[in-house]
């Protein structure tokens, strides 16, 4: 096929090659039909060699320009349309459609043809220049620029390479210009994003701007490991690395997203682990009113996840401290003092699954986006099928449908299958926020792990403990996957525990005998070998060092609460307890009035002490613990430290409940309790709200004997207008601790601003007072004023006080004898405490006031 195509093209360059001798000059004389109608063969034969000459089926390369044939065609094009013009119209008009769609056409195609390969060129001319750079393996301003003006040549000169004619055709040309430089342009991309990062972070640095410096660092990180160069790669991370050093360590930000999660973003990588200056070891923070469960930090070591035993509630402020004796990575400390800040907790944010996914034992894994309630009452539905997802004994952010209920359904790996998920809480306390119905698709098991198991860290946990963790699900790990060894003898360990519940992280505990006589600490070698994941990869083996040192601090005092289900008091130690009972006779308590009592005290269980409360009363109770009352399961059975702790019993969870009443005192209201109330969450200023706004810290509140009323006495003023307000209440607690639901209800109250006397003036023989409001005169008045003549008190039988009929605001004081009294005297009015003048709501004239006449 392609021969014949090649005959044709040099037949059809023969016959213009033989018709451009043959042709004739017709100047302006008109030419007749047959020499037109030659001319027009030869521009159609020529037309027919371009054609050939711009298609990769022809003799197209996309390199060389075909200017010969263009000429040719041209030429000839251009002596046909002269011929054909000098024809009758009729005529004229056919030859000029056959020449523009046989000659023009291909004509103009050749024209951006070529113009393509001059722009592929310059394209090409940027390529080589940033190609160079990377060959010698440089990247530095140069490498930029060349990247950056290879990157605008391939976007300026795109649209001429689009516009070659035939699909073949110009995906040649695209190839050899535009992609091969977009593979040279691709190759650079990450180098130069973390040069410039870099350049950025080190500029931010010189402004002692660290923290547009740190965002900067950040972003180098982030694409490093995208670099393929291996010289490159090693210089950049050379500069990042020198940067780094210069940054002082400190916490950026803490926040808290969830109400059991709060997290904790610093600067640098930090120390992992649970030792004095690791930053996962729970003692290193602090949050008030909160215990932790335990903190961990993200894979880039960056940020802490600490996680508390109690939710926060919504609208309570927080104190949180970093321990300044945290490390980096790099052993450096976190600062000279402890970083504390304050912030005020809110979720309003719902709950929502972030993916699905099948785990390697072919169980279905729904993530959330927080940890939610493990009271939810979850539906999921697969395929339009009920599933039953595993019990949820603990708040988690996981939830998983095993793989027997996936098979009961009749789930097929490979296949893609639909999922509709409702019904998660999280866990805001008293009004959780429940996520919205979830619909989407997941793929059932669709890959093979064909990947090996590795062991991802080692970590000392303690005196005869460690941790081994792994990437991955194991079939199992027993002591005959691990050689330990301290110098040339074996140690072999006691159990082995799987602490995930998934068999990727386990404990470690060696006998007691790992300490010689004296020794305080040892140093192990481990290896860990011939451990398979569930598909059957053997890792390869590993060698770890591990330190242990032996446990030679007492027992410390973590937290003390109320089991509620239990009806028992736990006490919480930092270390597990050695089993047994401890003796009454070491504890002294006593109850909510303060006298003592004998406890009755449960064995230990794991880390905490067990105080029976079943038939003591609500109340607070303290505890003080004599030193070595319990003792820890190591091998030198640490006892604890004297203590105190308080605990409160808490059997009421009945919330209170308020009710608003409004009163005859201007300014007033009062909120009546269904119980009695604590007094310092009920005289709490900023429990309350009027139309949205919290009460003044002036505000009085006063609580009644028995605790149930609040009578709330406005700050003076604070009421300008009589009417309807809209007064909300949250967050007072009853004695049990128990939060009352917000209550929002319509109140009136009586405007409470006191009428000013504003001016004091002479008019004749009388003195004319002005108020700032409409004043009624109930009795004589002269209780309301102390009036003075050159600084002598005027008896008030020399005056009398009336109303101006004509204006509500103004009064009259006259002489009652003396008509002179008044004239020509410094005379000074000054309003008193026991004033009987009042406005329209009974608001007696503010006291103090003074005016000089």
């Amino acid at each position: 096929m392609k021969n014949k195509k090649s005959i044709k093209i040099i037949s059809a360059s023969v016959v213009a090659a033989s018709a451009f001798v043959s042709t004739v000059s017709t100047g302006t004389e008109a030419a007749t039909v047959s020499q037109a109608d030659k001319l027009i063969q030869t521009a159609k034969a020529a037309g027919t060699v371009l054609k050939w000459a711009i298609s990769i089926e022809g003799t197209a390369d996309g390199k060389s320009r075909p200017w010969a044939a263009y000429n040719n065609a041209k030429a000839a094009y251009d002596n046909a349309v002269k011929a054909v013009n000098t024809l009758p119209a009729a005529q004229k008009n056919k030859y000029l459609a056959e020449l523009d769609q046989e000659v023009k056409l291909h004509i103009d195609r050749t024209m951006r043809y070529i113009d393509a390969i001059t722009a592929g060129e310059k394209i090409k001319e940027k390529q080589q220049t940033l190609a160079y750079q990377l060959d010698i393996n440089t990247i530095n301003d140069q490498t930029e620029k060349a990247y950056h003006e290879l990157s605008t040549e391939i976007r300026k000169q795109a649209i001429l390479l689009d516009r070659v004619y035939g699909q073949t055709t110009r995906d040649l040309i695209r190839s050899q210009y535009k992609q091969a430089a977009e593979k040279v342009r691709d190759n650079a991309k990450y180098a130069v994003t973390v040069k410039i990062e870099i350049d950025l972070a080190a500029k931010a640095l010189a402004a002692k701007n660290t923290a547009t410096a740190d965002k900067h660092i950040a972003e180098a990180k982030k694409y490093l490991n995208n670099v393929d160069n291996a010289v490159i790669k090693k210089g950049l991370t050379d500069r990042l690395n020198s940067l780094g050093v210069t940054l002082t360590p400190k916490v950026e930000k803490i926040s808290a997203a969830e109400p059991k999660r709060i997290k904790v973003d610093f600067n640098k990588a930090m120390l992992t682990g649970y030792g004095t200056n690791g930053a996962e070891n729970t003692s290193n923070y602090t949050v008030s009113g909160r215990s932790i469960k335990n903190v961990k930090l993200s894979e880039d070591k960056k940020s802490a996840l600490i996680e508390l035993y109690d939710p926060l509630y919504t609208n309570s402020a927080y104190s949180v401290t970093v321990k300044r004796n945290i490390q980096t990575a790099a052993y450096e400390t976190l600062g000279s003092n402890d970083f504390v800040t304050s912030f005020t907790f809110s979720d309003n944010t719902k709950p929502t699954v972030t993916f699905v996914t099948t785990d390697s034992k072919g169980n279905l894994e729904i993530k959330f986006s927080e940890m939610i309630d493990a009271n939810s009452p979850i539906s999921v539905t697969l395929n339009g099928k009920a599933a039953s997802i595993n019990t949820l004994y603990d708040d988690t952010d996981t939830a998983v449908i095993p793989k027997a209920e996936l098979d009961r359904l009749g789930l097929q790996k490979g296949k893609n299958y639909s999922i509709v998920v409702t019904g998660a809480r999280d866990l805001v306390v008293y009004s959780p926020n429940t996520m919205n119905k979830y619909s989407g698709t997941f793929h059932y098991n669709s890959l093979a792990d064909t990947s090996l198991p590795v062991v991802r860290s080692i970590q000392t946990k303690g005196e005869r403990t460690f941790t081994i963790e792994f990437n991955e699900t194991l079939i199992d790990l027993t002591a005959s996957h691990l050689v330990i060894t301290k110098g040339n003898s074996p140690i072999r360990p006691t159990s082995i525990k799987d602490i995930s519940g998934n068999k990727t992280k386990f404990d470690i505990e060696l006998p007691i005998s790992v300490y010689g006589t004296n020794e305080s600490s040892v140093r192990l070698n481990v290896q860990v070998k011939d451990y398979k994941d569930l598909a059957n990869n053997v890792g390869q083996a590993t060698d770890h060092t591990v330190n242990l040192t032996k446990d030679v601090e007492p027992l410390k005092l973590i937290r003390a609460s109320y089991d509620n289900k239990a009806n028992e008091f736990h006490i919480f130690f930092d270390k597990p307890l050695k089993t047994g009972t401890p003796l009454p006779a070491n504890i002294t308590a006593y109850d909510p009035d303060g006298n003592p009592f004998t406890p009755k005290l449960k064995p230990n269980n794991d880390n905490k002490m067990i105080i029976d409360a079943k038939l003591l009363p609500d109340g607070d109770y303290t505890f003080n613990v004599n030193e070595g009352t319990v003792k820890d399961n190591s091998s030198s059975q640490n006892g604890n430290e004297w203590f105190t702790t308080s605990i409160t019993k808490r059997e009421d969870m009945e919330k209170p409940k308020a009710t608003i009443l409004a009163s005859l005192v201007n300014g007033q209201f009062k909120v009546s309790f269904n119980e009695p109330v604590s007094e310092e969450s009920a005289t709490l200023h900023s429990n309350y709200q009027l139309n949205n706004i919290s009460l003044p810290a002036d505000t009085q509140f006063d609580l009644s004997s028995d605790k149930k009323l609040v009578t709330i006495t406005l700050p003076e003023g604070h009421i300008e207008k009589s009417g309807t307000y809209t007064l909300k209440v949250t967050g007072v607690k009853d004695p049990s601790g128990n939060v009352m639901a917000s209550t929002s209800l319509a109140i009136t109250i009586n405007e409470n601003k006191q009428p000013e006397l504003l001016t004091a003036a002479l008019v004749g023989n009388n003195i004319k007072l002005t108020f700032s409001e409409n004043i009624t005169l109930l009795d004589n008045g002269k209780t309301s004023f102390d009036i003075t003549i050159d600084n002598e008190l005027v008896a008030v039988s020399e005056y009398k006080i009336e109303s101006n009929p004509s204006n509500k605001r103004e009064i009259f004081i006259s002489p009652v004898n003396d008509s002179e009294l008044f004239k020509s005297r410094n005379i000074s009015i000054q309003t008193k405490n026991k004033a009987t003048i009042r406005d329209g709501t009974g608001n007696s004239i503010k006291a103090g006031i003074k005016k000089e006449i």
